[in-house]
């Protein structure tokens, strides 16, 4: 693939971070394009995005140098901590900022949590299927050694992926489900029932397949009990069991409010 997009003179351009950037600009204006729809100021749907967009890089960097097995690396030089458009983002870190930020931000400002989440979802579905673009690029995120017929080798020496070898096309694997997610979403957004639906479900709907997915990589991650399972999975198996007992709860209580 493309791991360097552009490079003049001590100045290089790495594909991950510009498709990175992208994802957040799809995101971004697509939350900005339906404010209206949820009687929302523009003004403030802004400031809540760029809040969650500093925290998103924060997180999702703290994450990947915590759990991606380069933790030695980092402490021995802790400059590189802050080159992030060299790639190394944990996405479930970035999700887990940026949603305490994120709260925190709504529940200031005396917004609905729920429409703002609602608003949020299809956004974040659609932004990480453009940014696992950038993961493709680079060689991130890459999958096991296979001899399927899409199979994918990496033959550029600044990939992050082994050279030379067939191996699973997790990020597009993520690319197709992320953007299956945002399509429902979008169906279900005209059928939405109640606030918090579009949040719920994309939680669900995420934390599933990304486990799925998990299944068929083999980057440096986190793994656990002879790799087994992967901090991701962990994460995806606690957001997908919480969001279900918040579901429950709230339609106990009577809590999801028609819309």
């Amino acid at each position: 693939m493309y791991p360097v997009l552009l490079k003049i003179g001590p100045v290089t351009i790495h594909t991950v971070s510009i498709l990175h950037a992208l994802g957040f600009v799809v995101g971004i204006s697509w939350i900005m394009k339906h404010s209206d729809e949820y009687m929302l100021e523009k003004e403030k749907v802004y400031d809540f995005s760029l809040v969650i967009i500093v925290f998103s890089i924060i997180g999702a960097r703290i994450f990947s140098i915590l759990f991606d097995g380069e933790l030695a690396y980092f402490l021995k030089h802790p400059i590189e901590m802050l080159k992030v458009w060299n790639g190394g983002l944990t996405f479930y870190g970035g999700f887990l900022f940026a949603a305490v930020a994120g709260v925190i931000y709504v529940k200031k400002h005396d917004f609905d949590l729920p429409t703002f989440a609602d608003l949020a979802a299809p956004a974040l579905a659609l932004g990480l299927a453009v940014g696992r673009l950038g993961c493709f690029a680079s060689g991130d995120s890459f999958g096991r050694p296979t001899n399927s017929l899409w199979a994918v080798v990496f033959s550029d020496p600044h990939s992050v992926a082994p050279v030379g070898v067939p191996l699973h096309p997790t990020q597009l694997y993520s690319v197709v489900t992320n953007f299956l997610i945002f399509a429902y979403l979008f169906y279900l957004k005209r059928k939405q029932r109640y606030k918090g639906q579009l949040a719920f479900v994309f939680a669900i709907l995420y934390g599933i397949t990304r486990s799925i997915v998990e299944i068929f990589r083999n980057d440096p991650r986190g793994v656990y009990f002879g790799g087994i399972i992967s901090t991701s999975q962990i994460i995806s198996v606690i957001i997908v069991g919480a969001t279900l007992v918040f579901y429950f709860i709230y339609r106990k209580e009577g809590k999801l409010e028609s819309i």
